[in-house]
């Protein structure tokens, strides 16, 4: 029975490390958009728009796309990244 609760840890911390993975991908492109968005002009707020923009599609995509435990976790995601987007607006 050790060695059965040895697996599925060493199986949960295989996937955090694969979600930190993912978020971490995710919050680069986000780092790069805004980037490329200021390069254009475009003020904070209308950036976080369009990046909240594009989250609600990948989390329209993600229903659509995946299903069952891997959808609630991708939109889980999603959802916070999107948190993290609106932060630095909602703080002013």
């Amino acid at each position: 029975m050790d060695s059965f609760r040895q697996t599925i840890g060493s199986i949960l911390a295989l996937l955090i490390q694969i979600g930190d993975l993912i978020v971490a991908g995710i919050v680069a492109i986000e780092v790069w958009l805004r980037a490329q968005l200021e390069r254009f002009g475009l003020p904070p707020v209308i950036q976080t728009t369009i990046l909240v923009a594009l989250a609600v599609l990948l989390i329209v995509a993600s229903l659509r796309l995946f299903g069952g435990l891997v959808r609630v976790a991708a939109i889980l995601i999603l959802v916070l990244i999107a948190m993290h987007i609106l932060m630095p607006v909602l703080q002013h």
